[in-house]
């Protein structure tokens, strides 16, 4: 894939399959540090400013401020906006928090497989959420009704590190290593691969066209 920057010193992104906006660090001239947060056309690769507040809601839903409230510091976890109105929130530390359409926090608990830490979460489209595991090569599914894992994908090779986790209409997008691996939906086949040929943490669609989320800088495919 040949890539292009197009945006650096990214601190998160909130993408859905028709919308993708990012929030930066900048500077401003007496040296203070603040985030700037932006809109890409997906078509012209044009970008507009954004309040936090558009951003907030792109990532966590409706009640995106009052989430971000409650969490301190809301750009370093990983959020799925739920059907229901509420907000499955992963921290960095792996802990799940589902927050109530309300906005409140309700359960919070370990999410992973085997004691080792999910990375990056995404809806199933219905009470379930898809998840990596990078230290277990391993993708799962856990039911938010069951509280518990259904399914587990991985093994055999199936997966090297699996980072980020997207959707693309019904199947998944998984981000291993310098390689996207698409999963068909529901009978977990392996699908398309697309080469990065570089290390990068999450790979999302907008449209017909991927946006590849690397350290500190976003690229999309020419």
């Amino acid at each position: 894939m040949e890539l292009q920057c197009i945006a650096r010193q990214v601190i998160d992104i909130a993408a859905n399959h028709s919308e993708i906006a990012y929030a930066k660090r900048d500077t401003k001239a007496d040296g203070s540090v603040f985030a700037s947060f932006h809109f890409i056309d997906w078509e012209t690769l044009q970008r507009r400013p954004v309040s936090e507040g558009v951003f907030l809601q792109m990532k966590f839903g409706n009640l995106g401020s009052c989430i971000a409230d409650a969490l301190g510091e809301p750009f370093s976890c990983r959020a799925v906006p739920l059907p229901d109105g509420g907000c499955a929130v992963l921290r960095t530390d792996s802990m799940l928090c589902l927050f109530r359409p309300d906005g409140s926090m309700g359960a919070q608990f370990f999410l992973g497989y085997r004691d080792a830490p999910a990375f990056d979460i995404v809806s199933d489209g219905n009470d379930g959420l898809w998840y990596t595991v990078p230290a277990r090569d391993t993708i799962a599914l856990f039911s938010l009704h069951r509280r518990e894992m259904e399914l587990r994908v991985g093994g055999t090779g199936m997966f090297a590190r699996p980072m980020g986790i997207a959707k693309t209409g019904s199947d998944l997008l998984v981000s291993c290593k310098d390689e996207v691996k698409t999963l068909l939906l529901p009978d977990c086949e392996p699908g398309e691969r697309i080469r990065v040929n570089m290390p990068f943490e999450k790979y999302v669609s907008v449209f017909q066209r991927g946006f590849v989320w690397m350290g500190n800088e976003l690229y999309t495919n020419q």
